[in-house]
């Protein structure tokens, strides 16, 4: 008989040196005194000295480092997820991130395939367009899902790998003649969604575009019934953009966990840091 998978496994990004800030610090105290019974690995280059003790390393090729873009291109591979495939989920926790309580199990049994930290429009995210889940700084995804919706994608869009791994050399003019192409066939899905994919791809840093705006946007359009959770779930589980009015949203209630917490409002946090 099988043994049934471990719920989830927590991923935490290589910092970007191998010598942890006092916010990155303040943001590890929090994991591990929350979540340190849950399995934690650091996603690494191979060739960094970076050890965190209690927890395990995974190395990736360096090209995945040393930006948000180069970040993303590793979360979009079915290759990454492969390695935790013997997990139910994965839950990302960037080192700008906190948590206050180990709520994990019971975020674990929902039904959401993805959550992460909320996005709407306000002074902090004037591009949101749509209050909707949500950063992948802090989130949680579900394994086989994630790997599902990246087969469909590769399957909708042929040569999409291609396109992962070249994109940076492609001429901005090629781009440029893709989209003349969709405004004349507006029925066209596919160029519709080719020239989705090239512009996330180009600039993909922009709020992380190729990760979490696909998991929370479009890979439901690839593989129908990926279920993102509801924008009032995603105040629940965690806080990013303007989290005083985060809080009143949430009808008073800290969430499990926040995002970015020095970023938009370290004040508003100062009375639940851990020291």
């Amino acid at each position: 008989m099988d043994r049934p998978k471990p719920s989830v496994a927590i991923v935490v990004p290589w910092p970007g040196n191998d010598a942890l800030t006092e916010s990155q610090r303040i943001s590890l105290k929090h994991l591990q005194h929350y979540l340190g019974g849950h399995d934690i690995y650091m996603i690494a280059p191979w060739w960094s000295r970076c050890r965190i003790g209690g927890i395990k390393t995974k190395r990736f090729r360096a090209r995945y480092f040393g930006s948000a873009a180069a970040h993303g291109l590793l979360l979009m591979t079915k290759s990454f997820y492969k390695k935790f495939r013997n997990y139910e989920h994965v839950m990302f926790y960037h080192l700008d991130s906190l948590v206050f309580s180990d709520e994990l199990a019971e975020w674990c049994d929902k039904a959401h395939d993805y959550i992460g930290a909320p996005w709407f429009k306000c002074g902090d995210s004037p591009w949101v367009d749509l209050a909707r889940v949500g950063n992948g700084g802090f989130a949680l995804l579900r394994v086989s899902k994630a790997i599902e919706a990246l087969d469909a994608r590769h399957r909708f869009i042929r040569g999409s790998q291609w396109l992962d791994l070249h994109v940076k050399w492609t001429p901005k003019f090629v781009v440029h003649g893709m989209e003349c192409l969709a405004k004349w066939f507006p029925s066209s899905k596919i160029l519709r969604r080719l020239v989705d994919e090239w512009r996330q791809f180009m600039d993909p840093a922009t709020n992380n575009r190729n990760n979490d705006i696909f998991w929370s946007d479009m890979a439901n359009y690839y593989l129908p019934g990926f279920r993102v959770a509801p924008f009032h779930e995603g105040l629940r589980f965690a806080f990013e953009v303007s989290p005083r009015e985060c809080l009143r949203m949430n009808h008073g209630q800290m969430p499990f966990g926040c995002h970015a917490w020095e970023r938009y409002d370290r004040g508003f946090w100062e009375p639940h840091l851990l020291t």
